[in-house]
């Protein structure tokens, strides 16, 4: 059961126990509430919808009205054919996704994206690198702007990512402290912040390069207003990660872009 469900049905007083362990009951006088574990044990015919398992997950949410044959997802999303079959097959076996057919011609579509896209920020996990540093901007508002035109005058594949990205696509804070940016896996930090004025910083800092790697957090993105975007679905989960109204920005952009 995804947090949101359980959250739900808790604020309706509905217990819950799922197989993960959670564990929520509440009766007169007596309060149960355990955590489960927080990593899903995996097994061969299971695909936590993490690392590139995710990449099939965000290509059904980026396009809800397609069908889907197993070759297809897996030349689109870059992974295996296995991989791809294991995938939609858990999300078909959760009714998340409906298959039609039979054998090769077997499409799969998906038809509960709300569920899905739930599903997809509680398993997904990253295991990014972080390299804070520090430009000098004539003003705040443009340095999401100058830090994107400078990687690319240095040939650095990026995706804008966070409160930067969200208040260029879907505006709803007025200032954005901190510009985060995903890099290619390849790259260099260190010659990177060189090549584009920013100084490497341990504290303070008003532009932060992440790397990942197989570069999935690149997977998908976009070009909007002479910049690449990291997508929507990478850009909500991005964005709540952020303490400082990070949620909020998230719920406007569902809501705004999202959709679903």
């Amino acid at each position: 059961m995804t947090e949101g469900a359980r959250t739900a049905l808790a604020e309706e007083g509905i217990g819950t126990i799922d197989g993960l362990g959670n564990v929520r009951l509440e009766l007169p006088g007596l309060l149960v509430r355990l955590d489960g574990a927080a990593r899903r044990p995996r097994s061969k015919t299971r695909a936590t919808l993490s690392g590139k398992s995710s990449l099939v997950a965000q290509a059904m949410l980026l396009d809800t009205a397609r069908s889907w044959h197993v070759a297809e997802m897996a030349e689109y999303a870059g992974v295996s054919p296995a991989l791809a079959h294991r995938v939609l097959q858990r999300l078909v076996d959760l009714e998340i996704v409906a298959s039609q057919g039979a054998g090769p011609s077997k499409q799969r579509r998906l038809v509960e994206p709300s569920a899905l896209f739930d599903l997809w920020v509680e398993e997904h996990h990253d295991r990014s690198r972080r390299h804070p540093t520090f430009m000098l901007a004539a003003a705040a508002e443009d340095l999401a702007a100058t830090v994107c035109r400078r990687l690319e005058s240095a040939g650095v594949s990026y995706a804008l990512t966070g409160a930067a990205a969200i208040a260029r696509i879907a505006p709803v804070l007025t200032s954005v402290p901190v510009v985060e940016v995903w890099l290619e896996a390849v790259a260099d930090p260190s010659a990177v912040s060189a090549e584009i004025s920013a100084e490497e910083v341990t504290s303070g800092p008003n532009v932060v390069l992440q790397q990942e790697r197989d570069d999935i957090p690149l997977a998908y993105r976009t070009r909007r207003h002479g910049a690449w975007f990291a997508n929507v679905c990478r850009l909500y989960f991005d964005a709540r990660r952020n303490p400082q109204r990070g949620q909020e920005q998230a719920d406007h952009l569902r809501r705004e872009l999202i959709g679903f």
